[in-house]
């Protein structure tokens, strides 16, 4: 179903142009008269046809939800890379859902199996781990190979995995003699049997019932979350106030990350820093991009003040964040096409350019009332009469009730297109979008 909205592009030569661009590497390019369905729909379509993996940022994270719902009417498996929140205050435990959600990200990044990903101006500007630290202890384990226990639970212990009598959720391991359970996600972990120094064997097993489901021959454990060490705790502490030491060296140094980042981490990069050179960079609607990282730094740069004439302690994670000019030049390596539903203003040189290799084209959004919808039917019509095939898309279930009702009281042959279904000509194709 994922190729039915887009197999005809290329039959329109300014689509086909724009592909020729971008397989030559033609970068930033611009297109404009965009819809925020068109933009996705460009999106994937030059995924598909470039054969291009996809980075997609976008001004908040509303935006952000929104794009993977249309996105997923495409292709299912979508990437999202969440911000951080960066708090002032000291706090009992992190979201695990965001942690899950930001290394599971990152480990397919790195694996490069993250074709679509979908992301925010902040999630982007702000520094993470090297890509280098974060992935320096990987194991690689096989059947056969010479592998102490001991030296399996420190490597374990140095990726993020704590230690459980038995794993129920990811980020767990468990020794059971010569067992070893590591919970890799939250529905299935891997379970490695010993005989002496050595892997006798490999199995993925069902997390709830805890029953082997499928041998392996080798298995890679990439970090359970980004925050590994770069360094022993105790060269962390040397520049860190008393009250949060003991913390920091009991282990239960994850709520102290972002008070005390640049303690932690020497070497910072950001998301853009892990994307291989063929990742395609969409920005959406870049002038609202600007302004919402411009409003970031800004209300920053208050909560810093604030914190600064109170005597308290100002988080690494509040000033570590790109400002705009930091962002454009952390992608000039990268390919960039500017998504806007109109005509761009320029802000920056590169604006600038990517306005002169830019396309525009003519989407248009029907809403659901009277006058626009007779003209729509009417344009239906014209297209069935001259054989063309004709998709509509409907945001939600009682839009498209609607129009089905309506497809049905101008006698108007409709198709719904589900997995496996096929395009004929005269006939019009009907899903939902989410």
């Amino acid at each position: 179903m994922e190729n039915e909205l887009i197999k005809h592009m290329p039959n329109v030569k300014k689509f086909d142009n724009y592909i020729t661009d971008v397989k030559n590497n033609i970068s930033p390019i611009m297109l404009s008269g965009l819809t925020d369905v068109g933009k996705i729909h460009f999106a994937y379509a030059t995924h598909f046809y470039a054969k291009k993996p996809i980075v997609i940022i976008t001004y908040n994270e509303i935006q952000a939800k929104k794009i993977i719902q249309d996105l997923k009417f495409f292709k299912d498996e979508v990437i999202y890379f969440p911000k951080r929140e960066i708090v002032t205050y000291d706090y009992l435990a992190e979201s695990k859902d965001l942690l899950n959600d930001r290394i599971e990200a990152l480990n397919e990044i790195y694996k490069n199996n993250a074709k679509i990903i979908v992301t925010t101006i902040e999630a982007v500007s702000q520094k993470i781990i090297s890509k280098e630290n974060l992935y320096k202890n990987i194991l690689e384990l096989k059947v056969g190979k010479k592998q102490t226990q001991e030296e399996l639970k420190e490597k374990l212990v140095s990726l993020g995995y704590e230690r459980y009598d038995l794993v129920e959720g990811k980020g767990q391991f468990s020794v059971r003699g010569g067992i070893v359970d590591i919970a890799t996600s939250s529905e299935k972990g891997v379970r490695l049997e010993f005989f002496g120094d050595e892997i006798d064997s490999i199995r993925y097993f069902d997390i709830s019932s805890q029953r082997s489901i499928e041998m392996l021959k080798e298995i890679t454990i990439y970090p359970a979350y980004e925050f590994v060490l770069e360094k022993s705790l105790e060269e962390v502490v040397k520049s860190i106030v008393e009250e949060d030491i003991e913390a920091i060296k009991s282990g239960d140094y994850i709520n102290k990350v972002d008070k005390y980042f640049n303690s932690f981490y020497t070497k910072q990069e950001t998301l853009v820093d892990y994307l291989s050179e063929d990742y395609i960079i969409f920005l959406d609607e870049v002038e609202r991009i600007k302004t919402r990282i411009d409003n970031i730094i800004k209300n920053n740069k208050n909560i810093i003040s604030q914190l600064t004439e109170k005597e308290k302690i100002v988080p690494d994670g509040l000033r570590n964040i790109s400002d705009y000019v930091q962002f454009v030049e952390n992608i000039l390596n990268k390919q960039v096409i500017y998504l806007c539903k109109n005509d761009l203003n320029f802000i920056d040189k590169k604006s600038m350019h990517a306005k002169r290799n830019g396309y525009s084209f003519s989407y248009r959004e029907a809403n659901f009332f009277r006058s626009t919808m007779d003209l729509l039917l009417e344009e239906i019509q014209k297209a069935v009469r001259d054989k063309k095939t004709v998709i509509i898309l409907n945001e939600n279930e009682e839009n498209r009730q609607a129009m089905e009702m309506l497809l049905k009281k101008y006698y108007i042959e409709h198709h719904y297109v589900g997995a496996g279904s096929h395009t004929r000509p005269n006939q019009i194709m009907r899903d939902i979008f989410g």
